[in-house]
């Protein structure tokens, strides 16, 4: 009864170590992370570009009416 008891506390203890294992894929410095976030948002940027070109001026970049005075 013992020896089935502390199998089933070291099957548990394993399950719950393997559970909280850092992920290879994930950065561990701030570089890193740093690094992970501008790629992000370079792609997403990019992502955004193609999506929707910038809508045109009506003004040919002159101030808006109200902006004049």
């Amino acid at each position: 009864m013992r020896t089935s008891a502390s199998i089933l506390t070291l099957a548990a203890t394993g399950a719950v170590l393997c559970g909280c294992a850092a992920d290879p894929r994930m950065p561990e410095s701030s570089y890193q992370w740093e690094r992970r976030q501008d790629r992000i948002e370079q792609e997403w940027r990019a992502g955004q570009a193609k999506a929707a070109p910038a809508p045109s001026t009506s003004t040919n970049g002159a101030p808006a009416p109200e902006d004049r005075f």
